[in-house]
């Protein structure tokens, strides 16, 4: 069903462009598309062998999303189909080779430190572009690069995912530099450590929406950690007393982020242009965006009669801006649907998993679902805008490399939560099974010799009582009890 929508979507999109002079054709690209068509079937196959039990609801709503972000995106620009399309593949490798990984799921989880060593180290590699400058009050979102010789990716879509399993992985092990009379406390602990790594960010990289999504992906299995989910031996502090320290910890964060809004010129101005975008010069995107769905209308422009082109780093921050100019609220709206679809699928997947596997499965899915929501928001102006890509929709290909990763582990969650219950109402072997066979005509009961080869001991009948015959002169008349003197 992904593979029709997609396919159709890609030649009405093409059949608009063509009708547009400013633009190019998009019907060179469709070796492309069927490049990706092709690596969905053989992943979806890869799936079926590696995770059988799985959902197969949630891979049919990813490959969807990707489906559509492809033909956005080429729509776009042309250029990226090539690019694009590795990327997307690149993801669909990830995929599958996490589900192989998550074979040693637990031996992951036991390795929190690690796990928050790589993530500090992906995230420390960030660097800042150039031509940032807020003295005149212009506004552009700060953007972090990993330089890998001709190609620069963000790294922030990989480090949430070392972050979510260091998190998860503090519910059934403690690291070994914390000390004993800290282990009870290790949630706070850990989410304290979340909030200066995330401060840290903020301050010398000046992103405030990676700030955000690394701090949630830590804070979130520290508040969902349950002594009803997790059946681990360390000692733990209360719920509520846990709930509460949890609570000062994303308090002290917000007010932290809110001082250093008022400190720095850039957050400052990221704030004053969203709260009045139409006075900046500059960096105008978010105008832009809005003009631009206003003009898509209620059914939108049709696919590929849009202008985009008008929109700076569209393919990437203002996507939802493009699908809701060509496909209209309506399409904008089919579009969050299949979000909403995504987060309850995984919802349902953490609510029927055990331990820690609900912790991870909760994680990602909230990860996946505050990042669409962020980004969606911040084109709405909703949200102050923050550089973020709409996840499987956009083009960025390590944020798409991650995103793919955290749904190859709701994958495999998912499957071990399916084998449990298939092993848990499969029938016993070791029980037997009884046979019924019909009773043959004329065969007695009572002589104990029953054909399903059970002894049972012969069933007394009730004697059939005898009709009086009509002649009998007590026949209808009652019956009367001789008196007996007292």
């Amino acid at each position: 069903m992904a593979t029709v929508v997609v396919c159709a979507a890609f030649a009405v999109a093409a059949i608009g462009v063509s009708r547009n002079d400013d633009t190019g054709s998009l019907w060179g690209t469709a070796v492309w598309l069927g490049t990706v068509l092709l690596g969905g079937a053989a992943t979806r196959v890869a799936i079926r062998r590696l995770a059988p039990n799985s959902n197969e609801i949630l891979f049919g709503v990813v490959g969807l999303l990707i489906g559509i972000g492809w033909v956005f995106v080429v729509r776009i620009d042309p250029a990226l189909a090539r690019g694009h399309t590795f990327a997307v593949l690149a993801g669909f490798a990830a995929l599958v080779g996490t589900l192989v990984a998550m074979r040693r799921l637990d031996w992951f989880m036991q390795r929190p430190s690690a796990c928050g060593l790589i993530a500090a180290v992906l995230a420390g590699l960030g660097s800042f572009a150039s031509g940032i400058d807020v003295s005149g009050g212009a506004y552009e979102p700060a953007r972090q690069w990993l330089s890998l010789g001709s190609l620069n990716v963000q790294p922030y879509g990989v480090a949430k995912l070392g972050v979510i399993l260091a998190a998860c992985g503090l519910t059934v092990t403690a690291p070994r530099w914390l000390p004993a009379r800290l282990v009870p406390h290790r949630h706070a602990v850990g989410a304290i450590v979340a909030a200066v790594g995330a401060w840290t960010l903020l301050i010398a990289q000046g992103d405030l929406a990676s700030s955000v999504l690394i701090f949630a992906a830590a804070w979130l299995p520290l508040w969902l950690d349950g002594d009803d989910l997790v059946g681990s031996e360390l000692p733990t502090v209360a719920r509520a007393t846990r709930t509460r320290a949890l609570g000062g910890v994303i308090a002290t964060y917000g007010v932290g982020v809110i001082v250093l809004a008022s400190v720095y010129d850039w957050l400052s101005a990221q704030m004053r242009h969203w709260q009045d975008p139409w006075a900046v010069g500059e960096g105008a995107s978010t105008v832009e965006a809005a003009f631009a769905i206003s003009a898509g209308g209620i059914s939108g422009a049709g696919p590929g009669l849009g202008a985009p082109q008008r929109i700076a780093a569209v393919h990437s921050d203002f996507v939802f801006a493009v699908i809701a100019e060509e496909l209209g609220i309506l399409g904008g709206a089919a579009l969050l649907a299949a979000f909403m679809l995504l987060v309850g699928v995984g919802a349902g997947i953490a609510q029927r998993a055990r331990k820690t596997h609900r912790l991870l499965a909760a994680t990602a899915t909230a990860v996946i679902g505050l990042q669409a929501l962020a980004t969606i928001a911040g084109v709405l102006r909703l949200l102050p805008h923050t550089v973020g890509a709409l996840p499987f929709v956009a083009h960025g290909p390590a944020a798409h490399l991650g995103n793919c990763i955290a749904v190859a582990m709701l994958l495999a969650v998912s499957d071990v939560s399916g084998t449990l219950r298939l092993e848990q109402s499969a029938p016993r072997v070791s029980e037997p099974t009884q046979l019924r066979m019909p009773r043959r005509p004329g065969h007695d009961s009572a002589a104990g010799d029953d054909p399903t080869g059970e002894l049972r001991a012969p069933t007394v009948r009730p004697a059939r009582r005898r009709r009086r015959p009509a002649s009998d002169p007590s026949h209808g008349e009652p019956q009367q009890l001789p008196l007996v003197d007292p």
